[in-house]
């Protein structure tokens, strides 16, 4: 073999050597770069398995602990509503009295009164009935939401989907405060007139006991405008 056939050779050996030098250079170039974008970049471990699936279980953790403080809140504020109800229906159901009434007349300039005997119930005002019914439906709900939120502290399972359970439960919240408070308003009004226009015995004591029923549908609108606002928040923070 020549001397150039010999320098020919050679020169193609160590191209060839810096090919491949250069091939692996680029190799460990890309490895290089393909390593750091699978690193995290606030806490400098490799993503994946690593880290990132911890701070995922520990923000799940937290979530689940604050979501059965809410919960909790909610419940007590359901049983509220549900007890409420309760009594102040059962009060306006009772409400039924054996009275007389005392009736004045005029006649020719002189004043006669009489005394009739009456009976007092409250099925008698389309108010009282408007209240009791508001109160039966608010205490049926009430002990279905009590139902479901024990169910979900027991099992840790909603039974519906959270968003759409949130929404539902705050328009269901606002919707009786605004009922318990249109026919509170409506009982009052009612039990004001039959105090001024009424007059014997056993008047007082049907009015007393209208007039608890009511104020126990007040207590009963502010703990499911309670309940809207605690349900508003939970619905926020999920």
């Amino acid at each position: 073999m020549s001397n150039n056939d010999q320098s020919l050779a050679q020169a193609m050996k160590e191209e060839s050597e810096e090919k491949t030098k250069d091939a692996a250079e680029e190799t460990k170039v890309e490895e290089g770069l393909k390593k750091k974008e699978d690193t995290d970049p606030e806490t400098g471990t490799e993503g994946g398995d690593g880290g990132g699936g911890d701070d995922g279980s520990v923000s799940g953790f937290l979530m689940s602990k604050k979501e059965e403080k809410w919960c909790r809140a909610l419940l007590g504020v359901r049983i509220s509503a549900f007890v409420l109800c309760l009594i102040s229906f059962t009060v306006m159901a009772a409400d039924k009295v054996e009275g007389v009434v005392i009736e004045s007349m005029d006649l020719f300039g002189n004043f006669f009164s009489t005394e009739e005997p009456y009976s007092f119930r409250w099925y008698d005002y389309k108010e009282f009935k408007y209240s009791l019914a508001v109160n039966v439906i608010g205490f049926v709900y009430s002990g279905l939401q009590i139902c479901d939120l024990v169910k979900y502290l027991i099992t840790k399972k909603h039974t519906l989907n959270l968003r759409i359970r949130g929404y539902f439960s705050v328009t269901m919240d606002q919707g009786f405060a605004y009922l318990l408070m249109s026919a509170s308003s409506s009982a009052a009004s009612t039990i004001h007139i039959s105090r001024s226009y009424w007059v014997g015995e056993g008047v007082h004591k049907f009015t007393d006991m209208a007039s608890a029923s009511i104020a126990l549908s007040f207590l009963a609108f502010l703990a499911f405008a309670s309940a809207s606002i605690v349900s508003g928040l939970m619905l926020r923070f999920n």
